[in-house]
Parts: C-alpha cells; sequence; structure tokens
C-alpha cells in the first residue's frame, strides 16, 4: 500500500526550507508533491520536523488529508495493478481543468485489450483534425463541441455512430479512474443531454438473392486460385450458419462432425461468451475436408498470417468471382445476410431461430435463463435450408401430369 510522508526539505539558497509529500509505492518507487509553501527557521519546531506557523500548518495538514482520502478511494482500484508512485501522483492531484482527452486516450489504449483499438487511433485523429488540435480537456468538452465534431462528420454516417460513440466510452471510462466516492474530477458529463447518433441500416440491402446465391455456388474458377478460395469460403459460411471469417481462420474445436466454438465479436460482451456448435452438414463436408487444418479446423491460418488478412484476401477474391458472376461489390459478410434472410424469408423459420442461429443475444433473455440451451433446432433447421437450396428441382417425367 502506498504512503504518503509529510518532508521539510533542505534550506535553499533564498534561506527557507521546501515543504513536499513524499509518495512511496513499494520499496524502490517514489515520487514527490509540491506544496508550493515554504517555511524558515522560525517556522520549525526545535528537531526541523514539524510547523510552528498555524495558518501554513493548517494549509499543509488540509493538502495532507485531502490527499490521503483520495489515495483510500483509490485503494481498490490499484489492487492487482503494478502501479508506481508516479501513475498514483498522476491520480490523486489530477484536475479537472488538466485531463486532456487525447493523452488519457492514447493511455488507456496502452493497456486495453478491447477490440478495434486502430479505430480508436482514427477516432482521434479525426477529432484532431476538426478542432486543428490536439488537445482537449475534459472541462472543454460541451454539448457544443460534440454537436459540432458529429456536424463534421455528417457525410460520414457510420463515423458519426461509431466515433461519438467511443467518445463517450472514453468519457465514462475517465470518469471511473478519476471519480471516488470522495472526490468528482470530472464533474460533469455531456453524454447524459446528448445522444449519440443511431447509424441506421438499409435493412436487407446486403443479402443476395437465392439465384444471386446459386451463381456463386456454381461458379468454377481456376483450382487453388484466390477466387476459388473465396467462391469456397462464401459457401462455407452460409453453410455454417453465417460463420464469420476470423470464426473460420481460429476455430479449433471439432468434436465428430460438430464445430464448436465462441464468436469472437461478442463473446467478451456475453455471460455465454457466445458459445455455438454447429453440425457441419454432409452437402459440405468435402469442403471442409479440402480446407482442414492440422491444429484448427480449417487451415487458413496456415496460408494467412493474420485473420484481417485472409478476410481481405477474400474480399479480393469476391471481387472476381462477382465480376464473372455479374454481381457488383459482391464481399464475404453477404453470406450471413443471405443465410439470415433466406432462413426467414425463404424457409419462414422464425425470427427467434434465425437470430439464434446468427449467435445473437436475442430479445428472449429471460426465457434463455429457464431453457437449457439445444443447438439441434437450429441446426436442424440449418440441414433443411441447405437442401431446399442446394438440391436441383425434380423434372417432371410424367405426361399424364
Amino acid at each position: 500500500m502506498a504512503t504518503i510522508t509529510l518532508e521539510i526539505g533542505k534550506k535553499n539558497k533564498k534561506g527557507v526550507h521546501p515543504v513536499t509529500f513524499l509518495v512511496c509505492q513499494g520499496k524502490n518507487s517514489k515520487k514527490r508533491i509540491s506544496t508550493e509553501i515554504s517555511v524558515a527557521d522560525s517556522e520549525l519546531s526545535s528537531n526541523g520536523k514539524k510547523i510552528k506557523n498555524v495558518e501554513k500548518a493548517m494549509i499543509v495538514e488540509r493538502m495532507r488529508r485531502q490527499l490521503e482520502d483520495r489515495l483510500a478511494a483509490l485503494s481498490l482500484d490499484l489492487a492487482g495493478r503494478n502501479a508506481d508512485a508516479s501513475y498514483i501522483v498522476e491520480r490523486i492531484t489530477a484536475t479537472h481543468e488538466d485531463i486532456d482527452f487525447f493523452t488519457f486516450t492514447d493511455e488507456w489504449l496502452k493497456h486495453s485489450t478491447i477490440k478495434g483499438a486502430k479505430n480508436y487511433a482514427t477516432m482521434l485523429n479525426s477529432l484532431e483534425a476538426y478542432l486543428g488540435r490536439r488537445y482537449l480537456p475534459f472541462s472543454t468538452i460541451s454539448y457544443k463541441t460534440l454537436k459540432g465534431f458529429e456536424e463534421y462528420l455528417k457525410e460520414k454516417p457510420r463515423a458519426q455512430s461509431l466515433y461519438l460513440g467511443q467518445m463517450r466510452h472514453l468519457y465514462r471510462e475517465a470518469m471511473r479512474r478519476y471519480n471516488t466516492d470522495y472526490d468528482q474530477i470530472i464533474k460533469n458529463d455531456p453524454f447524459l443531454r446528448y445522444k449519440v447518433p443511431r447509424q441506421v441500416l438499409k435493412k436487407g440491402v446486403r443479402s443476395l438473392t437465392l439465384e444471386q446465391l446459386l451463381k456463386i455456388y456454381h461458379y468454377n474458377g481456376r483450382p487453388h486460385s484466390r477466387a476459388q478460395l473465396a467462391r469456397d469460403c462464401f459457401i462455407l459460411s452460409f453453410c455454417l450458419m453465417g460463420m464469420n471469417s476470423v470464426d473460420m481462420y481460429s476455430c479449433a474445436d471439432k468434436k465428430g462432425d460438430t464445430i464448436r466454438y465462441k464468436r469472437a465479436k461478442t463473446k467478451d460482451r456475453r455471460s455465454d461468451e457466445a458459445y455455438i456448435e454447429i453440425v457441419i452438414q454432409p452437402f459440405i463436408k468435402e469442403l471442409v475436408k479440402k480446407y482442414k487444418g492440422r491444429s484448427k479446423v480449417f487451415n487458413f491460418s496456415e496460408r494467412y498470417a493474420t485473420a484481417s488478412t485472409f478476410n481481405q484476401n477474400l474480399n479480393k477474391g469476391l471481387k472476381d468471382v462477382g465480376e464473372a458472376v455479374g454481381i457488383n461489390g459482391l464481399n464475404f459478410y453477404q453470406a450471413r445476410h443471405t443465410f439470415a434472410t433466406l432462413s426467414r424469408n425463404f424457409m419462414r423459420f422464425s425470427k427467434s431461430d434465425v437470430d439464434e442461429a446468427l449467435n445473437h443475444v436475442g430479445t428472449l433473455d429471460i426465457a434463455d435463463v429457464y431453457i437449457a440451451k439445444d443447438f439441434s433446432i437450429i441446426n436442424e433447421n440449418n440441414a433443411k435450408l441447405i437442401k431446399a437450396v442446394f438440391t436441383p428441382p425434380v423434372e417432371n417425367t410424367n405426361p399424364e401430369t
């Protein structure tokens, strides 16, 4: 536990002793806090360790109590954290006016494991371009500031929602870090009044028609080409209930004909860790075998250094596939949208079953507490969908009908 000790320094050239507080954390980590108060010899006790001047002594004691209170409030946050004296001094001496949004975010990103850190960095660059400087004290972040940044991003609706949502998250993170039961360093929250704009998605626009999906299925490119790999992965994703490329890249748990994994996008935000079990239907067993990995279900991590590189190559390959079959702007995520749309509109599966197949949280949270998880329902639906989509119609050879 860190300690705070009053120090009366040696006499300086002006003939007075500077008064400081020494913060010690562990054996080797120390940091001093200046009180900006100095005392003469006549203002000290005979042993030189106490201040006799009543007014100065009261000011120093008030400062000591405030620092002790902040340190006590900080103790829970410090538990299990490898914090040095410099970090502690920064926390217990911070004021609203001193804390810079950019500096805080840069430091927060260094220690955060949040996905999408690159998006936060891009947000900072965009905010800097709007402000014309890379400095923004928390005390100056107001409703007007946020509306101005929103207007600056008006041609980028996705960025409006994403960047301002990130600012809200960071503002609340700073409040959690600096505010205590004893002291409210960041006093005002402009996000109580300002509402982050929601990105309005055009529903269904990413979904392909059944005819377009079959065009991709019948595409036959050069063996081992990027386009052929992209086509195969598109069909795999559709038949694995819209499995994302990052999960296809990283999944490593397969028992019999069942792939078991936690969806990377949402596993850190859900109590069930977004766990799902998907049965490999007979229709795609040859494709699964074709791309079998040594240590993972698929060999994509052996072909590409990162999941991001894998996804980029899939979309480049699908661009070639799209040009060949007449589908503009074809991308990998459309496999997931197409699975969802055909499951609902073509097969008439319930929305809740489609939600579960997509590994979404859904809207039946309370029911989920009582109902044991059974993945057989969505896998049976998936088998019906694949059969209906990819089984060619039987020709009528009876002339009497």
